[in-house]
């Protein structure tokens, strides 16, 4: 799921030298918390990210020629990087492990799910207190007939 952050498209030219990074994440292996994305984690200086300059450390990747690589194994994005071809069209958020990181701290934590939860909980709580109280009700009636 895309971060609130823009996203760019970069195309970056393979050659002869590759891409130059390293990426990190993915549904089976997270590099970040509760965002199971693909993220840059090393910019090789020989490589044509480096030579490109828009290609960041802590950028998500979201697509990888046309394919949304936003749930997918950290060996299938690998794989797809790997065929991609010489000349890769990227959709990409900068910034977004910091970005993570940041609200976590914060306290807005991107902890998926977790509203859902306190609701569920809340409501779990009051279905309880509900029975208990209808259980009284028909307890002071059957003791009043």
């Amino acid at each position: 799921m895309p971060l609130n952050l823009p996203i760019v498209e970069l195309v970056l030219d393979r050659g002869d030298i590759g891409l130059g990074f390293n990426i990190r994440g993915g549904i089976d292996l997270p590099h970040a918390p509760n965002d199971t994305g693909i993220f840059v984690t090393r910019i090789k200086e020989d490589g044509a990210a480096f030579k490109d300059r828009r290609l960041k450390e802590g950028d998500k990747i979201l697509e990888v020629n046309g394919k949304n690589i936003e749930r997918v194994t950290h060996n299938e994005a690998v794989q797809i990087f790997i065929t991609a071809g010489n000349v890769v069209r990227m959709k990409v958020q900068h910034g977004a492990y910091a970005y993570i990181m940041k609200n976590i701290e914060a306290g807005r934590g991107f902890q998926r799910g977790s509203s859902s939860k306190k609701y569920i909980a809340c409501a779990v709580v009051f279905l309880a207190i509900a029975g208990i109280g209808v259980f009284v009700v028909l307890r002071q009636r059957q003791q009043a007939s």
